[in-house]
């Protein structure tokens, strides 16, 4: 256990690690859902590969060079 967790001794979880893990991500997936409904968001995708010379591949530093495929 970890040292700064308290449980008492007598404590069983209702959950296993496998029915933990599927419940936090219904939690997750159902927050998600309802602050994007309230907030009015739509989730939007990047492009994965960008054209050269659009600027939005752009090296706003200075320092990073831009991506390139060959």
């Amino acid at each position: 256990m970890n040292k700064g967790l308290i449980c008492p001794k007598s404590y069983k979880p209702l959950l296993d690690v496998k029915q933990t893990e599927v419940a936090i991500k219904l939690i997750k997936d159902n927050f998600e859902s309802i602050l994007s409904e309230e907030l009015r968001l739509r989730r939007v995708t990047a492009p994965i590969f960008v054209l050269r010379g659009t600027g939005i591949n752009d090296d706003l530093t200075g320092v990073e060079r831009p991506v390139s495929f060959k």
